[in-house]
């Protein structure tokens, strides 16, 4: 046998520009890039001084608000979490949101919370 036809598992490892091509993104958060979102100027005016999160939220809300023709909105965490917004920021930024005078929050305990936004 020829010292080439040995088996080696190191040569069988990806580099991290083959990974970089091999990556894939999901199809649900290709799809929503394609989508923009348009601000109501008072919204623009009450979150002056808002951190972060807090901006992220509001825009996700104005977009799930628009695509769901106005109807009260079941904030779940999974999207979220995509996005980058933990649990405890996303209840950080309603109970910010909801002092501001931009959101009416439904908290229920065990589920997710329904929020109406004042539009």
């Amino acid at each position: 046998m020829a010292e080439d036809d040995t088996f080696d598992p190191a040569k069988l490892t990806l580099t991290a520009v083959q990974k970089a091509q091999w990556a894939t993104t999901p199809r649900k958060i290709s799809r929503r890039r394609r989508y923009f979102v348009q601000v109501p100027w008072t919204w623009r005016e009450r979150l002056d001084g808002a951190t972060g999160h807090t901006v992220l939220l509001a825009m996700d809300l104005l977009y799930l608000h628009w695509k769901g023709d106005g109807q009260p909105i079941k904030l779940a965490n999974g999207m979220l979490r995509i996005d980058g917004i933990s649990r405890q920021s996303k209840w950080r930024a309603l109970r910010d949101l909801e002092r501001r005078g931009l959101v009416v929050v439904e908290c229920r305990p065990n589920r997710s919370p329904i929020v109406r936004l004042s539009v």
